[in-house]
């Protein structure tokens, strides 16, 4: 192999490798929403996670019909909580800052009264 072709087969290897690595970027971040609807469509209770302020909320606009939300880290090993509403005019439930780590893999769990369960994994 002469110098010449060896220089243009290192450059090309360099470009690909670094469009790699530039291509490995975070995870993207989100605020996952589950909502619990009654028989003629209309929201009844939802339970969600805000990325921004790392809280989990959860409301039941049905007073007496009690939602239970939850997460936790999809490796098993971190921050996991639980959030309890019943409606009786309170606004809602959270949990206040998490302060979870971001890029990381959580899951979401929500029951609402006799409604089937619902779930989501997400990135923080």
């Amino acid at each position: 192999m002469n110098r010449t072709r060896i220089l243009t087969v290192t450059a090309s290897a360099a470009t690909c490798l670094g469009l790699a690595v530039a291509g490995a970027a975070p995870a993207a971040a989100s605020s996952p929403v589950l909502t619990f609807k009654d028989s003629a469509g209309h929201v009844v209770a939802k339970a969600w996670y805000d990325d921004l302020t790392d809280n989990l909320c959860a409301v039941s606009y049905r007073d007496g019909k009690t939602i239970t939300a939850q997460i936790g880290p999809s490796s098993g090993s971190g921050i996991s909580r639980t959030v309890v509403h019943s409606g009786f005019g309170k606004p809602r439930s959270c949990t206040g800052n998490l302060s979870i780590p971001e890029d990381k893999s959580y899951w979401m769990y929500v029951k609402f009264a006799s409604q089937p369960s619902k779930d989501t994994t997400f990135y923080t």
